[in-house]
């Protein structure tokens, strides 16, 4: 029986974040509690006591991996695979710069992009369990640091939802979430934050 421990970390709070910009792919720097959740989080990774760390190339994930991977000598693998929804049009805006530039948004379904020229969150969902198989398929304890999307992705694919269930767990900045898998059936056993 194949079976794997997956420790799944949002990074800490942006500038972004605090702004309600849908910053996606982009970049955006740490605020000051973004910076104390990062050293908290490369902490509580590294308490983990994986066997490797992967993160997105996003800064924001990167350096927390990056931390936590030194902290626990253990190997860091940059996933592409894991960086954030692609969110198109919408990039970079608030809600009220969305409405007010008339950019459709579409949240509600899962096949259609979530803004013009973006990712719809099947195609998400596609990505990341890519990436989640490849690595649960390894045994063992693997910490993946990332963001809201794919954390949401992560937690739907290994618990069996569809995209259409991707909203349903609300995020926050710095959230972990260990999931076991055991034959490739995913078990939530905490979601807290950090």
């Amino acid at each position: 029986m194949a079976t794997s421990t997956l420790l799944v970390v949002r990074h800490p709070e942006t500038e972004a974040n605090v702004a309600g910009r849908f910053v996606g792919q982009g970049e955006s720097p740490f605020t000051a509690v973004g910076r104390v959740q990062a050293r908290r989080l490369a902490r509580k990774i590294a308490a983990f006591g994986p066997d490797a760390v992967w993160t997105s190339p996003l800064e924001r994930a990167l350096s927390v991996a990056r931390r936590a991977a030194t902290r626990a000598r253990t190997p860091l693998h940059v996933d592409n695979r894991l960086i954030e929804l692609d969110f198109g049009q919408a990039h970079a805006l608030t809600w009220d710069e969305i409405a007010e530039a008339g950019i459709a948004f579409n949240y509600r379904s899962a096949d259609e992009p979530v803004a013009p020229g973006g990712e719809s969150r099947n195609e998400l969902l596609a990505r990341v369990g890519m990436a989640v198989e490849e690595i649960a398929a390894l045994g063992g304890r693997h910490a993946l640091v990332c963001h809201a999307g794919v954390m949401r992705a992560v937690l739907a694919y290994t618990l069996g939802l569809s995209g259409d269930q991707l909203w349903a767990f609300a995020i926050h900045n710095a959230q972990l979430a260990t999931v076991r898998m055991i034959d490739g059936h995913g078990q939530l056993e905490e979601f807290v934050r950090g």
